[in-house]
């Protein structure tokens, strides 16, 4: 079992805080929002840019949907930098990439987490043309078969506006999540992010502001509630 290493990755700070209901409040929206799919299994993570917080939103949400009794399969598939692996399995030699290359071998490299029901699906082996591994039908039935052994997938991509490999992992995933970061992400930013998703044929089913700062008075309301 790996354990959460101590990183920003997860939020470990008290259930009852003002952070922890954000992230609670986060994950409700989505469930929320993904009733209106026919399907809602595999949920990709985005950004527009490098640095806006998608690894962060995505660890935290899974980690949500596990305490609800779900079997959960957080996925690292930024095969340009794969920050996810790095911070939590950066010993591991196995992963995605040797399912990809051998489906027989795939469920050997699902490393269970701390968290009662959440899994995690690390990289692997960087490949040296990753947008060739993602456009070939090979994902497709890593995909296929990952499904078959969890209720939610959460995939973790490059951002989408930046490299072609997230509109091509767009397109095998039933829905899209946009993060955006608060005072740094701009607005032009945000439409070409969204527009890319859209021309992959994808719903985006939210968008999360990342980063928004509060002050005492209003953290302070939300603990009188």
């Amino acid at each position: 079992m790996v354990r959460f290493k101590k990183n920003k990755l997860f939020f470990e700070g008290k259930s009852k805080s003002f952070e922890a209901e954000k992230i609670r409040s986060a994950q409700v929206s989505l469930q929320f929002a993904l009733t209106t799919l026919d399907k809602a299994q595999t949920i990709m993570f985005t950004s527009a840019n490098k640095g806006e917080g998608k690894t962060f939103c995505i660890s935290n949400i899974a980690k949500e949907y596990a305490k609800l009794g779900k079997k959960v399969l957080l996925v690292d598939l930024d095969l340009h930098r794969p920050r996810l692996s790095q911070s939590i399995a950066p010993r591991e030699v196995g992963g995605l990439m040797l399912g990809v290359r051998d489906l027989s071998v795939l469920a050997d490299q699902i490393l269970p987490l701390a968290e009662e029901n959440l899994f995690f699906l690390p990289t692997g082996p960087l490949p040296s043309n990753p947008l060739e591994v993602v456009s070939s039908g090979l994902l497709a039935e890593v995909f296929a078969k990952l499904e078959e052994e969890f209720d939610m997938i959460f995939i973790d991509t490059p951002p989408v506006r930046v490299l072609s490999d997230g509109r091509m992992i767009a397109t095998l995933c039933d829905g899209v999540v946009l993060v955006v970061r608060n005072g740094v992400t701009k607005l032009n930013e945000v439409e070409e992010a969204k527009a890319s998703i859209e021309n992959a044929g994808v719903p985006i089913v939210g968008a999360i502001l990342n980063g928004q700062q509060y002050n005492k008075k209003e953290k302070s309301t939300y603990a009188y509630y």
